[in-house]
């Protein structure tokens, strides 16, 4: 047997049709492993969210209002703004605090599947006043909601 008639006999082969039962079984593990798409989504608990996200807002309009207003006008009840003091940013920092899985999702649009995840972190960011050394401190809470693309390979 030579190159030729080998290679004509592997074309002429069909791979066999799959039995009924194997089809069955595919089709129950397919649908079991569909099953987490049809459960809603319990939605998580911010109660904490909102105060924490006004008096970040507060402390930002605090840290607003004593680096445009100078602290000797403040004393001697001038409004001349010719003395502002000038803060200069020292540090930002990102601290992620927790990140919580979403599992995969189908995009609507392009059906592919897209890892959801969510991440809560705290930034801070800090100033230094020059004159004196003083040192303003901001933290904010942030969420993010990050889509990351799923390659199965």
């Amino acid at each position: 047997m030579n190159d030729h008639d080998i290679e004509s006999l592997l074309q002429s082969l069909s791979p066999a049709k799959p039995s009924a039962a194997l089809t069955k079984s595919v089709d129950r593990e397919l649908e079991q492993d569909l099953s987490w798409a049809r459960t809603p989504k319990r939605a998580p608990n911010l109660s904490w969210f909102a105060p924490v996200m006004w008096t970040s807002l507060g402390a930002a309009a605090a840290v607003l209002v004593m680096s445009a207003v100078p602290a000797n006008s403040v004393l001697t009840g001038s409004s001349s703004l010719s003395q502002a003091p000038s803060v200069m940013p020292m540090s930002t920092i990102r601290e992620v605090m927790a990140a919580q899985d979403e599992g995969i999702q189908y995009n609507d649009v392009s059906r592919l599947p897209e890892q959801h995840v969510r991440l809560v972190s705290m930034e801070r960011h800090a100033w230094i006043d020059p004159r004196d050394g003083a040192q303003i401190t901001v933290e904010m809470p942030r969420e993010d909601s990050v889509v990351l693309p799923v390659s199965f390979q």
